[in-house]
C-alpha cells in the first residue's frame, strides 16, 4: 500500500510538521550541543594527556640531571682533602707516624719517595712499614681514613707471622697529591 500525500488532511500535515519540528529542535538544541561538547572534551583530554606526557619527560630529564649533578658533587667534594693547596709533607708524615703509634703498630718506618708529576698536580708516594696484630693494622687504616689529608693505597702487602701468633707485618705504599705551582 502506497502512501498518497495528496489525500492527507490538514491535521495530519500539522502533526507531521510538528513531529519534524520537534525532531529538528531535539537534534539542534539537544544532540548537537552534546556532540560539540563531547568533541571539545575529547580534544581537551588529548591536550592534557600530551601535557602530562611532556611533563613526565621533563620530570625524568630533571631527575637525570639531578642524579648527574649529585654524582659530580660526590666526585669533587673531597678534592680539597685529596689535593690540598698546602704541600706541607712534614705535617702529613707526622700525623701518619702518630696514627701508627696510636693504633699500636710497632717497628714502624715511614719514607717519602720521589714526586711524580701528573699534569696540574703531583703524586707523592710514601712507603710505610710496621708490625702488629691484624686488629691494630685495621685500626690504623680506619685512622688513616679520618686524617685531614686524604691518601690512597697504591700497594699493600700483609704477611702473617710464621709462628701463628696473630701478628702481621705490613708494607704499604700510600700516595698523597699536591697542586703544582703554575
Amino acid at each position: 500500500m502506497a502512501l498518497n500525500f495528496k489525500n492527507l488532511s490538514r491535521g495530519t500535515w500539522i502533526a507531521v510538521g510538528g513531529f519534524v519540528t520537534v525532531t529538528t529542535a531535539f537534534l539542534a538544541l539537544g544532540f548537537a550541543p552534546y556532540w560539540v561538547a563531547t568533541r571539545r572534551l575529547e580534544g581537551d583530554i588529548a591536550e592534557y594527556r600530551q601535557r602530562m606526557e611532556q611533563s613526565a619527560r621533563q620530570s625524568e630529564l630533571l631527575r637525570d640531571l639531578s642524579n648527574r649533578a649529585g654524582h659530580m658533587v660526590r666526585q669533587v667534594r673531597d678534592y680539597p682533602r685529596l689535593v690540598p693547596a698546602s704541600k706541607d709533607l712534614g705535617l702529613f708524615l707526622g700525623q701518619l707516624s702518630q696514627e701508627l703509634d696510636s693504633s699500636g703498630m710497632r717497628d714502624t718506618a715511614v719514607r717519602a719517595l720521589p714526586l711524580t708529576p701528573l699534569g696540574k698536580c703531583s703524586q707523592l708516594p710514601i712507603e710505610v712499614h710496621g708490625s702488629g696484630s691484624f686488629e691494630q693494622f685495621q685500626d690504623f687504616l680506619q685512622r688513616l681514613e679520618h686524617l685531614e689529608r686524604m691518601s690512597s693505597v697504591s700497594r699493600l702487602e700483609v704477611k702473617a707471622d710464621d709462628a701463628m701468633s696473630g701478628k702481621v707485618t705490613v708494607d704499604l705504599t700510600l700516595s698523597i697529591y699536591c697542586r703544582n705551582e703554575n
